[in-house]
């Protein structure tokens, strides 16, 4: 009787700290930076129970920012979760779990509005610098 007792405490104990977790995410969001020369940057706006993520992406010699549908997450006391990839919490580094490899690193925004700020300025930056190469190109 008493270890039945203590499974349901433990049980809720476990419950409660993965919803804690969470909660600390929602409405906050991951700026992460990715590729060779950490250039290229991705952002994760997280809700309760999903998150979204936002990218630019070259289309017809404009860039522009795409979401991506929502999907689910899950948190634990050392890993942001989203398959294929982890962010380990204390350090924000991308883990591609297929490969068990860093494959990039975060800073946390408080914001959706941060994150959406960034990735403006990351696109108009961009989209500037890759007008200089077309300039150059022109016959």
């Amino acid at each position: 009787m008493v270890s039945m007792k203590l499974l349901i405490c433990l049980f809720f104990f476990v419950s409660f700290n993965n919803f804690s977790y969470k909660n600390q995410l929602s409405g906050k969001s991951l700026i992460c930076a990715y590729g060779k020369n950490k250039n290229v940057y991705e952002a994760y706006l997280f809700f309760s129970k999903n998150f979204v993520s936002k990218f630019l992406f070259l289309e017809k010699n404009s860039f522009k920012i795409r979401e991506n549908e929502k999907r689910s997450y899950f948190v634990t006391k050392k890993f942001i979760n989203f398959l294929p990839f982890k962010i380990d919490r204390m350090n924000l580094q991308v883990i591609d779990t297929e490969f068990n490899k860093t494959i990039g690193s975060c800073f946390q925004v408080n914001s959706h509005q941060q994150a959406n700020n960034f990735m403006d300025q990351f696109k108009l930056k961009t989209q500037k610098e890759y007008n200089k190469t077309l300039k150059g190109h022109e016959v």
